[in-house]
């Protein structure tokens, strides 16, 4: 068997050598397509940035504030972005370019320096007066005739705000050719933006406020509506709290009432009482004091009975040794009487004056205490019919003073909120300038030189590369090692692509070698019928058969060609004698010819069953029965033909045939099995400029050992293929036009 040449892989000269066409054109498409970017690109300009802080944490004036706080890092991150998209909105943009323009014509009535001007605006942009509505007729950024809103859109295309990584800033930079605007639009629309930004980073604040204070005032209202009716009721109750520690001061009112009722009630009780006691027994009860000792204590009478017994003493002793005859006795003895009967009286008198004035004080208690009980009942009869509406407009009253204290509560928590906004939304917030943007003084870009030598290397680099890359994504088979993997054995030999002389003679000597290779599998296994079945059709099964037996007929080996692929007929056997398998074994043959056509009928062999023992009874006459069967993956006759060659040699046509397809055919080899299976890469073409073919059909055709050659010789010989390429691409393209056009027509 032949040496099997190498496969292509990585080989840039190789590839360079087989594709100089699509090298070619890479190179011609790839500068024509940069030539553009590098008139575009190359031209020089001018870029100006300016550089603003967000901070992770808001920069408060007096208090936080939880909706102005970050859980974690990525809310953070994605505050940033929604910050970078907010400076390229459209509203921003817009009257950052009438800032700008605005400033430019300060600059122009009051020229000053440049950079001061930009700085003070874009640190003090609020300080400013507003831009016009519409922008001025000589505008900074505006081109003429040209809208703003384009204008807008235009530097909304063009401005770059990216974050700084692992930093707090996000750069805000635009580029063009007029440096003098660069600086005052990027500083104009930074300046809009901050103040934008301080005004919006309460979210919501204006119509926020504008709730609140709407509130406020429903709450105002319903406190004076509440505050006067609380009024009109103390009004008519004659109250001026309605605490709900302190209770309703009518009910305590009532309770007294009828505390002192009750106690009316006994004291009544108790003077009636005394008052029946003392008519029914004449004296007053033990508590008290009785009219005895009443009249016992009375001066008036004590001071007469002590004037009486002092003359009653005298009378006695006068009356001391006188009988009772005596005119003296009589006399002292009637005396005597006299003053117990005065002593008698006044007592008597006294007692009963004692007894009037205590029945009369019996009498006035009793009177009084009912009197006051009456009194007290009526007053609680009164007072307990106007209870429920007193309680109704007391319990209004408290609840109004509840509400009022709710509401004033809810005041101070709205007026807390709108301090919050008025202190909070002037502060620094988040964001703050680090630096203004500077008019540009150096011009940057690569230039049109720089990026016409990188377009020019990335045309050659692009010629390069193409073609390996076609070769690594192409799946067809090149070289007989790329059978390997789909039959896992080398192949028996390889054919070259006959194009001149020196290939065809380098063939014939192949076809000796494969000859050679098909003896030494003869005698290994005494085998003489050979199927030849190709993967597709047209894949050089009838040439290889053909030519095969012309080479074992100049070896001086009797073989025979056999026709036998009814799929495609090859007319070198047109003159070959014709057999019908339905005949039975034909009994002569010309074996001058050594050639034989079997007969069929669309596509098919008759009676194929029987191709077997013609076959055999062919191998008793030839060595080698060399069979031209259908292509193996196309035609049905395929398969029930290798039945009949115990021996199968696959035809794989290089650069036709992908290695799915190899796979595919080795699979319905193995299921078949037949009893010996090779392969033979056909059409092998040499690379042109050089390679392993080239030089092994080199040193065939001159008998000498060629000397490998440098790479300053292979680089030489593939420049001239791709010049040679490049100058007949012109007419190789004329060439094809013309064919296309004559096919239309």
């Amino acid at each position: 068997m032949a040496q099997a040449s190498a496969g292509i892989g990585i080989k840039p000269l190789v590839s360079l050598r087989q594709h100089p066409r699509l090298a070619v054109c890479a190179v011609i498409l790839t500068f024509l397509a940069a030539l553009p970017m590098v008139w575009i690109k190359g031209q020089s300009f001018y870029e100006a940035e300016s550089v603003i802080q967000i901070a992770p944490r808001y920069m408060k004036t007096l208090k936080d504030d939880n909706e102005l706080d970050f859980q974690s890092n990525s809310q953070y991150r994605q505050f940033v972005q929604q910050q970078s998209n907010t400076i390229q909105r459209y509203d921003i943009l817009r009257d950052g370019i009438r800032l700008a323009n605005q400033n430019h014509q300060i600059q122009a009535s009051s020229p000053t320096n440049t950079n001061q001007l930009q700085l003070d605006y874009a640190i003090g942009g609020s300080k400013i007066t507003q831009a016009p509505a519409q922008p001025q007729k000589t505008s900074l950024w505006q081109r003429p005739n040209e809208s703003e809103r384009h204008a807008v859109e235009r530097l909304r295309n063009l401005l770059q705000v990216s974050a700084v990584s692992d930093t707090y800033m996000v750069r805000i930079g635009l580029s063009g050719k007029n440096k003098a605007e660069l600086a005052p639009i990027i500083n104009g629309v930074v300046s809009v933006y901050l103040e934008r930004v301080r005004d919006e980073q309460v979210f919501g604040k204006d119509e926020r406020i504008a709730q609140l204070q709407k509130r406020q005032d429903l709450l105002l209202t319903q406190i004076d509506e509440k505050a006067e009716r609380r009024n009109t009721i103390a009004g008519d109750l004659g109250i001026a709290t309605f605490s709900e520690e302190a209770g309703n001061p009518y009910d305590k009112a009532i309770e007294r009432l009828r505390e002192a009722l009750a106690d009316a009630k006994i004291k009544r009780f108790s003077a009636a009482a005394n008052e029946k006691a003392f008519l029914t027994h004449g004296d007053t009860d033990p508590g008290v004091r009785s009219i005895l000792e009443s009249v016992s204590v009375d001066p008036g009478l004590n001071s007469l009975k002590a004037s009486l017994n002092n003359r009653r003493a005298t009378l006695v002793s006068g009356m001391a040794g006188l009988t009772p005859q005596h005119p003296g006795y009589q006399q002292n003895k009637i005396e005597l009487a006299e003053i117990d009967a005065e002593i008698r009286q006044q007592t008597e008198k006294i007692t009963s004056e004692v007894r009037r004035n205590l029945q009369s004080r019996f009498s006035t208690a009793s009177t009084q205490s009912a009197q006051l009980e009456a009194d007290l009942q009526r007053e609680l009869t009164e007072q307990e019919k106007s209870r429920g509406h007193f309680a109704t407009l007391f319990k209004e009253a408290q609840n109004l003073s509840a509400d009022v204290t709710q509401i004033r509560k809810e005041l101070d928590a709205i007026q807390e909120r709108l301090n919050f906004f008025a202190a909070e939304t002037s502060a620094l917030g988040f964001v703050r300038l680090v630096s203004a943007a500077m008019t540009p003084e150096t011009p940057l870009g690569v230039g049109k030189t720089k990026l016409l030598l990188m377009a020019i290397i990335a045309s050659l680099a692009a010629g390069l590369l193409l073609p390996i890359v076609y070769d690594l994504m192409d799946r067809r088979i090149h070289t007989p090692n790329d059978v390997v993997s789909g039959f896992g054995f080398p192949p028996v030999g390889w054919l070259i692509h006959a194009k001149d002389n020196d290939s065809q003679l380098f063939r014939t000597d192949q076809l000796r070698r494969l000859a050679s290779a098909l003896i030494r599998e003869q005698d290994r296994t005494q085998l003489r019928v050979f199927g030849f079945t190709a993967l597709q059709p047209q894949g050089g099964t009838s040439t290889t058969v053909f030519d095969l037996q012309k080479t074992f007929a100049d070896m001086g080996l009797p073989a025979i060609a056999v026709e036998a692929n009814a799929f495609s007929r090859d007319p070198r056997f047109a003159n070959a004698p014709h057999h019908d398998l339905a005949n039975g074994i034909p009994s002569a043959l010309n074996l001058d010819t050594a050639q034989l056509y079997l007969s069929g009928n669309d596509r098919h062999i008759h009676a194929i069953d029987r191709l077997g023992e013609t076959l055999t009874h062919l191998a008793h006459t030839y060595r080698f029965v060399l069979v031209d069967l259908p292509p193996l993956l196309v035609s049905g006759d395929a398969e029930l033909a290798l039945r009949s060659t115990p021996a199968v040699i696959a035809i794989v046509e290089a650069e036709a045939q992908g290695r799915g397809e190899v796979a595919r055919a080795a699979r319905v080899l193995q299921s078949i099995d037949p009893a010996s299976i090779g392969v033979i890469v056909n059409q092998v073409r040499p690379l042109d400029g050089g390679g392993y073919v080239n030089d092994l059909m080199d040193e065939f055709i001159s008998g000498q050992k060629k000397q490998q050659a440098g790479i300053a010789s292979q680089i030489t010989s593939t420049m001239k293929i791709l010049l040679q390429t490049a100058l007949h691409l012109p007419r190789d393209l004329q060439h094809q036009i013309s064919a296309l056009l004559r096919s239309k027509s």
